[in-house]
């Protein structure tokens, strides 16, 4: 796992952090246990047209809650004693619903994760379906039913729908029932319902697709990168149009080419002197057509993110000319936030929304969710957007999880929170998320939200109390799954 650290004092994950250091995002995007993920792909691939999709029609994303609003400090409770999966309990103090979906009865009992950041599509497009993984790469889709809010067949043992491709798929974000997945070398899609695979296009000099899919948009895009190499090195990224396979483009970072043809953006993403640009992740706007691009061994130092606008062909950088470049990041419809922290730069909390064609136009910089007061850098987020497909106005989901011990309670640390986009600073608090932040990465309970808004998949360390794991994702204990409603 690479880690992009900018100052000294406070060692965290293998680097070191200051206090008055801006939390970087590299960890969203790590994969550590993709060497384990070399699953075997389907071996039945339908190259006959199964006929047109008949896309769900999904609900309006609200764009207010009646969850808790007051910014007073809460002190964190202990983690609630849980039942089985599929029972439910009331967050101690905000009072959502919580459903665990995963227990030691899941998966042979392994640990069990939606995914590791917000930005990727864990739920299908009608909340009725979303995603779960192991620590070995195995991977599933598990029904969800918001009438019973329950998962599966509604039982104490709900039964998992196993998939024999790579982990590093992603959900339809138009059609219930189907996943983009990587194929060798081919982009494809699998019918969860007919079980049918159909290739959809790759790269025109066979090169391998990989990383992890994206779909961008309503499925206006999919893309992966491509070509030979490993997390940090690739440098080719192809996209085709899964409604019309016919357009793709095969984009060579490097050589700076679309589809063979050379490129003059001044914008355009080089490497470091002595070094070679590798990409590091990448994933899709909830709306529109643009293509977030994390970089490492770039130019343009902060974190090395940019926003490929596939309409345009054209690239934005988040640069270090300002100090607001830090956080994890998600684009909405239309919009980009990373969580910058407060205005003064004194706080991890707060975030900033930017326009994702001209990411460092400070004039169009938009705050939301600023502290009530500062405290320093003691906590980090990672942000899910993808109800704002369904309503440009939504607000930002948040998960935030520890990366260092506040003396006392402090404002949203630890939250599952939805912060508004229409300048009223207004932040719904949902729970408690009680994650593992401070003993590894894949215990900083990555939330992501449905595209009708109206819950959040969040993995959850429990404090400690779910039960001894076997070195699952690096952890002596378990790691399960839940869904909190968000009233």
């Amino acid at each position: 796992m690479s880690h992009l650290c900018k100052e000294k004092e406070r060692t965290l994950h293998g680097c070191t952090y200051g206090f008055s250091l801006r939390i970087e995002k590299e960890v969203r995007h790590a994969m550590p246990y993709q060497k384990a993920c070399a699953v075997s792909a389907l071996v039945i691939i339908a190259f006959l047209s199964v006929g047109p999709s008949l896309f769900a029609a999904t609900a309006t994303a609200p764009t207010t809650y009646s969850a808790y609003t007051g910014t007073d400090a809460k002190r964190i409770p202990h983690a609630p004693a849980l039942g089985l999966a599929n029972s439910i309990i009331n967050d101690p103090m905000f009072g959502s619903r919580i459903l665990r979906v995963t227990d030691t009865n899941t998966a042979s009992g392994s640990s069990l994760i939606a995914e590791y950041a917000g930005y990727y599509r864990t739920w299908n497009a009608d909340s009725t379906a979303l995603k779960l993984m192991n620590s070995h790469g195995i991977s599933y889709w598990l029904e969800f039913n918001s009438s019973s809010f329950r998962v599966g067949d509604g039982s104490a043992r709900p039964s998992l729908h196993p998939l024999s491709f790579n982990w590093t798929w992603e959900w339809s974000a138009v059609d219930p029932d189907i996943i983009y997945f990587l194929n060798g070398n081919q982009l494809a899609k699998f019918n969860k319902t007919t079980n049918v695979v159909t290739n959809l296009g790759g790269p025109p000099n066979s090169d391998p697709v990989t990383y992890h899919v994206a779909v961008v948009g309503p499925d206006t895009w999919v893309c992966s990168a491509a070509g030979p190499g490993t997390q940090n090195t690739y440098t080719k990224i192809y996209c085709l149009n899964p409604n019309n396979t016919s357009q793709s483009k095969f984009i060579d970072v490097l050589n700076k080419t679309i589809n063979g043809i050379a490129q003059s953006d001044p914008n355009w993403p080089t490497s470091a002197a002595g070094q070679t640009i590798g990409i590091h992740s990448m994933y899709g706007s909830a709306g529109g057509a643009w293509l977030d691009v994390d970089f490492q061994q770039h130019s343009w130092g902060a974190n090395g993110d940019s926003v490929l606008n596939l309409s345009t062909n054209t690239w934005s950088l988040v640069t270090n000319a300002d100090s607001r470049w830090n956080g994890h990041s998600s684009i909405g419809n239309g919009k980009y936030v990373n969580g910058s922290g407060s205005i003064n730069g004194m706080d991890s909390r707060g975030a900033v929304l930017r326009n994702p064609d001209n990411l460092m136009d400070a004039t169009q910089y938009f705050f939301i969710m600023q502290p009530p007061s500062t405290a320093g850098w003691y906590d980090g987020e990672h942000t899910s957007w993808f109800n704002s497909s369904t309503n440009s106005q939504a607000p930002v989901l948040f998960s935030r999880y520890d990366i260092s011990k506040h003396p006392s309670p402090l404002t949203w640390y630890g939250e599952i929170i939805a912060a508004a986009t229409d300048g009223s600073n207004k932040v719904w608090r949902f729970a408690h998320n009680h994650n593992g932040g401070l003993v590894g990465f894949a215990g900083q309970s990555f939330a992501q939200i449905s595209n009708d808004g109206r819950w959040a998949l969040f993995s959850s360390y429990w404090d400690g109390k779910l039960g001894a794991a076997a070195g699952d994702f690096g952890f002596s204990t378990r790691i399960d799954t839940f869904i909190v409603e968000l009233k």
